[in-house]
């Protein structure tokens, strides 16, 4: 039976307002201009009464460091599990190779190759990638947790894109993709902007495309997060997906708990809500997940396990137990070490 298309919301269109707003500068800005990049963003300086100029600057150090301390310390977490938001901005040739394993109460235990290659081309002011990647044809039902930008269920098990950034610095980038496979091709433009609010670091990431089998999607988060201590981050993401073959509105909130326990290993605690609003508004799914991510005998090479508990609505919100392993290899870029080293001084 074919879906029904629903295109009375405003969901899409209000993204679209957000996108546009946030994402004009006021004048262009080239990708290795960085510091021009972040005058734009900041804008004109102006004194603050009854303080000195010296204690001004002070002020602006302090606040740029810890700045720098919290985005430094998120950009590792992320790269260390495996997370879409870094993964979408490098800029470096790297090849992964992924097994995954994953069981759930309804679904046999089955294991899924993945294997993805960038390959960074230095022509054109570095703003080029190839990218390619080998998949399974679905993810495991279990990794059912809201939010990540790569929601798609692709059919196909290769595809081949090309990446370009128009924008890329520490707070903002903009890039379009347009890639292929045996059975569709796609384009689309993808947009990431930071904001700071004292010791709280806000991102907005946006990414609209184009397939010729399924139509326009749009995939949107908002992350809010904090360094707790020297060991602790906290987020939050909020997530609204609108795609043009189904109705309602896919959204949800993930609560976050980053844990580094030594330069080897890190857990992530997530709890998460997913919902609908069609045919009417309910809750899809509560999840509670643990990630537990390490480095296995070399740097890299990563052994994850992630046990989890869910109650989905589609089995009568009772308890659905699940867990996923996972074995990754990834020949590189490998400054992220170092970076995570600096950061947490162990």
């Amino acid at each position: 039976m074919a879906i029904k298309k629903n295109y009375s919301n405003g969901i899409p269109l209000f993204f679209s307002a957000l996108l546009l707003f946030s994402a004009v500068p006021g004048r262009a800005i080239d990708i290795v201009d960085r510091t021009q990049a972040e005058e734009v963003m900041q804008g004109n300086k102006e004194d603050i009464p009854l303080l000195s100029d010296e204690l001004e600057i002070r002020i602006d150090e302090r606040h740029q460091l810890v700045g720098e301390y919290l985005v430094s310390a998120a950009t590792w977490f992320d790269s260390f599990f495996d997370n879409s938001r870094s993964e979408a901005e490098a800029n470096q040739s790297t090849f992964r190779l992924r097994l995954d394993g994953g069981w759930d109460k309804y679904e046999d235990f089955e294991f899924k190759p993945r294997v993805s290659f960038r390959l960074h081309l230095p022509g054109m002011h570095n703003r080029w990638n190839l990218l390619l990647s080998a998949r399974d044809d679905e993810d495991f039902d279990v990794d059912r947790l809201p939010g990540g930008s790569e929601r798609r269920d692709d059919d196909a098990n290769i595809t081949a894109a090309l990446q370009y950034f128009l924008l890329q610095s520490e707070k903002m980038n903009i890039s379009t993709t347009a890639g292929i496979s045996y059975n569709y091709a796609y384009a689309g433009l993808r947009y990431r902007g930071s904001y700071e609010y004292g010791s709280w670091q806000g991102r907005l990431t946006s990414r609209v495309r184009y397939y010729t089998d399924d139509g326009l999607e749009s995939i949107n988060e908002y992350d809010l997060e904090r360094r707790v201590s020297e060991t602790l981050l906290f987020r939050t993401t909020l997530n609204g997906d609108w795609y043009e073959e189904k109705s309602g509105l896919d959204h949800g909130i993930v609560f976050s708990l980053f844990q580094v326990l030594n330069k080897d290993r890190a857990v992530l605690y997530d709890v998460g809500n997913s919902f609908q609003t069609s045919p009417n508004y309910y809750l899809v799914d509560t999840v509670f997940r643990l990630r537990y991510r390490q480095r296995f005998y070399r740097d890299w090479l990563i052994f994850e396990i992630a046990p989890q508990v869910s109650f989905p609505k589609e089995h009568d919100r009772n308890l659905n137990p699940g867990l996923i392993l996972r074995l990754e290899a990834e020949f590189g870029y490998t400054s992220y070490k170092k970076q995570f080293d600096n950061i947490f001084r162990f």
